[in-house]
């Protein structure tokens, strides 16, 4: 069996300024065959000597094109997931922000499309359940609000 793995891993779950919607990326087609889900938050890896606020921005930056102030960022989470697979041990950071549903988009090739989502009807096939989602959108205009 091949050598189990650790890493970390920052997630940041976009929301529209009323908390009504939240951005989701319909990942490529071999993301969407490993993980067995189409849609997910932003996210990634973080790398080594990497502080967790600057993978976020990162990630943000690759992902959709957009260049968040870190300020803007609050950690809302972290979910320990130590068998995200067969081989890797994974602890998420799960940050939120908001954004302008107009904000202009520019997906990297890790994704094939994305969308603004009412929380009312998400689709089926995420990386999270609908309730994770739910419970993530009160925590973050929870933090985002103060």
């Amino acid at each position: 069996m091949e050598e189990r793995k650790f890493g970390l891993g920052a997630i940041v779950c976009i929301f529209n300024r009323d908390f009504s919607k939240i951005l989701l990326l319909k990942r490529n087609e071999e993301k969407r065959n490993r993980n067995k889900a189409d849609w997910g938050n932003v996210g990634g890896k973080v790398e080594l000597g990497e502080k967790l606020i600057d993978a976020c921005l990162r990630e943000v930056k690759e992902e959709i094109g957009v260049t968040l102030n870190s300020k803007k960022l609050k950690l809302i989470e972290i979910k320990e997931n130590p068998y995200i697979s067969e081989v890797f041990h994974a602890i998420h950071f799960v940050y939120a922000a908001i954004l302008n549903e107009k904000e202009k988009i520019i997906l990297n090739e890790e994704s094939d499309d994305y969308k603004w989502f009412d929380l009312s009807s998400l689709p089926d096939k995420m990386l999270d359940s609908k309730e994770e989602i739910i419970k993530l959108s009160v925590l973050a205009k929870k933090e985002l609000s103060k």
